[in-house]
């Protein structure tokens, strides 16, 4: 689990189970891995405020990692409005 935590310093999408919270974070930030914790961030949005969270926690209480490689929308306008913003990039480079 530390090495593959390691890995996912500084990317974006990752998810974390945690036992003691009985659920999933959304979204973290992993900023920092120890030989026995891990350091992350992450945000919580409600109609009233953004609070974010610094958290540190024992590697022996992540149980999950999972990682969103895409999302892709249903509606085909917007699969056609990303396609054509990938192609306005690739036509700049």
């Amino acid at each position: 689990m530390e090495s593959k935590l390691k890995e996912l310093i500084g990317q974006s999408n990752v998810w974390l189970y945690i036992k003691s919270s009985n659920g999933w974070l959304k979204n973290v930030e992993i900023l920092e891995v120890g030989s026995d914790v891990v350091t992350f961030r992450y945000q919580h949005e409600s109609s009233a405020e953004v609070k974010v969270w610094e958290k540190t926690t024992r590697l022996d209480n992540v149980l999950e990692i999972d990682i969103r490689l895409v999302a892709i929308p249903r509606c085909e306008q917007k699969i056609q409005d990303m396609r054509d913003k990938f192609t306005r990039l690739l036509e700049q480079e």
